[in-house]
């Protein structure tokens, strides 16, 4: 396994990368093409150049799905924004980063809790959201804003019919949402900035980073963590994944509501 490693860093760095996360990419690599030993795979490897460049591709590949945690978005829409809109000046901006977005599922879940929430309110919260990822693809996906039927699954059919225009086989996201949410390539490791540049300078009162930690070793997690704290205002919020909660726990975050994901910085 370290030869499949040290081949994939001659290609790319991969130190910030979990060893767990990275075997799991090899041993999935190795189910598709039906190898059982690694030796075998190995020298598969040494006879196909190309491989690894394929390995290098699937270390920035991402998964994500419109309301991955239900609870987590009840909780978001329930809790965390009205206790949000209550702390607000009125006419002031809430701002939101989703931190790795992947194909936009994530970011734009967000923006139909806060539609929500604007539709049954008497007030109108103002809102942006800032949605970033490494992936030049992923964001093209993101603004395209196209999905499959696999994509939506957590969604009820109202909200399917309400935010989304079917086209063929395909669910195009309203024109109205995609309004409220900016997306833009940006590195989470980057060392020059701990918060995407179009921000100028942070101050969210969300990020969400859900599935994002888990991919990384313990150093560059709390690096991470450490960015994402510099990024948010007083009284703000970190989303995580169900992966990530007990990173948080261990670490002296105190989440909201049991399970939820949501913590208070």
């Amino acid at each position: 396994m370290n030869e499949i490693i040290e081949k994939l860093q001659q290609k790319t760095d991969v130190s910030a990368y979990s060893v767990k996360f990275i075997n799991s990419l090899i041993h999935r690599r190795m189910t598709e093409l039906k190898f059982v030993e690694i030796a075998a795979y190995i020298e598969y490897v040494e006879k196909n150049a190309i491989e690894i460049t394929l390995l290098e591709s699937q270390l920035k590949n991402s998964y994500s799905l419109f309301f991955r945690n239900r609870l987590t978005f009840e909780t978001l829409s329930q809790i965390v924004i009205p206790r949000i809109a209550m702390q607000k000046e009125e006419g002031s901006e809430v701002r939101i980063w989703s931190a790795g977005c992947a194909g936009g599922q994530e970011a734009y879940s967000l923006a139909i809790v806060f539609e929500t929430f604007n539709k049954i309110s008497s007030t109108e919260l103002k809102y942006r959201i800032f949605a970033t990822d490494r992936d030049y693809a992923e964001i093209e996906h993101a603004v395209l804003g196209e999905y499959g039927k696999q994509d939506i699954g957590y969604l009820t059919n109202i909200e399917t019919d309400l935010w989304f225009n079917a086209v063929g086989k395909c669910f195009k996201i309203s024109a109205e949402l995609k309004n409220f949410v900016q997306f833009e390539l940006f590195d989470l490791l980057d060392n020059e900035c701990s918060c995407p540049p179009s921000s100028i300078f942070g101050g969210f009162d969300i990020v969400m980073c859900a599935n994002v930690l888990i991919y990384y070793n313990k150093d560059f997690q709390s690096q991470l963590i450490s960015n994402f704290k510099k990024c948010i205002s007083k009284n703000g919020f970190i989303i995580t994944g169900e992966a990530e909660r007990d990173i948080f726990v261990s670490k002296g975050f105190v989440e909201l509501y049991p399970q939820s994901c949501i913590f208070r910085v």
